[in-house]
């Protein structure tokens, strides 16, 4: 009798519903246990303080499932580091010296991490230019923008930059291009 193929989740997809279904009971197990504290008494900081947390867990869990694929998910990678270096800013405010205030002058990191994403994300798929692309234009707004809140690029020039804006457009196209045709070769 020819081999048929045996219907259900192969052994991979039963590894990955496996770690799905460990990371939600871990997590369902950590916020019971919090609730359940808070329910009887324990003076724990309240959910404006520790949402980040809740995004930290987010990028942790999106990670360790994007590595553990073959190939692997660099979309997974992206979302994991970007939201793992976010949230370290968001508890650097909710529960560390920081302030809300304080995002006048932080927002900087927000394009940083997404730029450091993208990095990750192309090293696990280094086929993915556009990836590589992204990096460098989240790494070049960063940079500017740190520029721009310390005052070592003025505001006329900052205005200036901001009308090319359309150049990272035109960035970005080149980059999906060349990805194209590096992925057909």
């Amino acid at each position: 009798m020819p081999n048929t193929p045996v219907l259900g989740p192969d052994r991979e997809g039963t590894m990955r519903d496996k770690q799905g279904s460990l990371v939600l009971g871990g997590g369902l197990i950590l916020v019971g246990a919090y609730l359940l504290a808070r329910a009887v008494g324990v003076p724990l900081p309240g959910w404006g303080t520790l949402w980040p947390l809740l995004l930290a867990g987010a990028g942790i869990s999106s990670l360790v499932q994007s590595l553990n694929q073959d190939p692997r998910d660099s979309g997974g990678v992206w979302f994991g580091v970007t939201a793992l270096l976010s949230a370290a800013v968001f508890l650097y405010v909710t529960l560390g010296s920081g302030e809300w205030p304080d995002m006048v002058t932080l927002w900087p990191v927000f394009p940083a991490a997404a730029g450091m994403g993208w990095l990750a994300a192309w090293i696990v798929r280094k086929d993915e230019i556009a990836s590589l692309v992204m990096a460098l234009v989240a790494g070049t707004a960063a940079v500017l923008g740190y520029a721009y809140v310390t005052g070592r690029l003025g505001a006329d020039v900052g205005r200036q930059i901001l009308n090319l804006w359309p150049v990272i457009l035109v960035v970005l196209g080149l980059g999906y291009i060349v990805q194209s045709l590096v992925q057909n070769h």
